[in-house]
């Protein structure tokens, strides 16, 4: 039985009289070439419940249905407990515990955040790839979104490329930031004294941040701070670089006793639904940990 996730539906318009399919799936639609390509391993194009061309062209009214092509995940599914914030039948959002990696790489092969999604996607009797729109790092704790099919996935990667996909962190940085408010634009890559440190330089990618200090100490600041780009470790990196590193990131900084990680989570996002062209705004509260850790700080005024 076809999995309705799947399937796109669209009806089409009187402007659209005598346009062929593909001017709609590739024009209105936005779809990429290579999700179409895909579909030649399965899935395809309808147009009024009967399969159809790309170049077959249209009239007011017409029905097109697209159905993409899925495949199972090879991902090894682990019994691992995940916080869903929210779910539906396209995504969800988790919220993912500091010192979890979110995919298997390097030396995490298992107990990954893919690893618990897969499990879940047993659960639920979803049988789908475990699609993540993002990540965060190993040691930073907070939202993350998931997509269940392949067309959520890429118009939500869309969203991200263009900075349509809001991600917001709340961060506790050493010392008194100033200004309170901007943006830092440094360009990161690859240290070259370290495999998994990036670093500030010349060359590298570029990266803007901006933040918003919202409470200090003599010792630290409290932030938000938003990714306007997605570089590795991009906001751990930046404020270590103005000389405000964030509290026990045990790469850029030092490791603090009590939290798992660096004092870093990813709080809110905010993102348009592709289904339902609705906006989502999903947040997430900061984990008792670091919490206590500003505590911390304010009492040492």
């Amino acid at each position: 039985m076809l999995d309705q996730r799947n399937v796109l539906t669209t009806t089409v318009r009187d402007d659209e009289d005598g346009v062929m399919v593909k001017d709609i799936v590739y024009g209105r639609l936005d779809l990429s070439r290579g999700l179409l390509r895909r579909m030649k391993r399965g899935g395809g194009i309808y147009l009024n419940g009967q399969r159809d061309y790309l170049t077959r062209r249209v009239k007011p009214g017409d029905i097109i249905q697209i159905v993409f092509f899925d495949e199972k995940t090879r991902m090894e599914p682990q019994k691992i407990p995940l916080d869903i914030i929210y779910e539906d039948d396209y995504l969800l959002i988790v919220n993912k515990a500091a010192g979890m990696a979110a995919h298997p790489a390097g030396a995490y092969q298992e107990g990954t955040l893919a690893n618990a999604l897969a499990y879940y996607w047993e659960e639920i009797g979803l049988a789908t790839k475990v699609r993540l729109v993002h990540r965060i790092d190993r040691d930073t704790s907070g939202l993350i979104l998931v997509a269940k099919e392949p067309y959520t996935l890429q118009r939500l990667l869309r969203q991200l490329s263009r900075g349509e996909l809001v991600r917001e962190y709340l961060a506790i940085v050493q010392g008194v930031v100033v200004p309170s408010q901007g943006e830092l634009s440094m360009a990161i890559g690859r240290s070259m004294d370290h495999g998994v440190k990036r670093a500030v330089q010349e060359g590298g990618k570029a990266a803007r941040t901006s933040y918003r200090v919202l409470s200090t100490s003599p010792q630290a600041s409290l932030l938000r701070a938003r990714l306007e780009s997605g570089r590795t470790h991009q906001i751990r990196v930046h404020f270590a670089n103005i000389g405000h590193p964030v509290l026990g990131d045990p790469l850029y900084h030092q490791a603090r006793p009590g939290i798992p990680g660096q004092a870093l989570h990813a709080w809110r996002l905010q993102f348009t639904h592709p289904r339902t062209k609705q906006t989502h705004e999903v947040r997430c509260p900061v984990p008792v940990d670091v919490l206590n850790l500003w505590k911390e700080c304010r009492k040492e005024q």
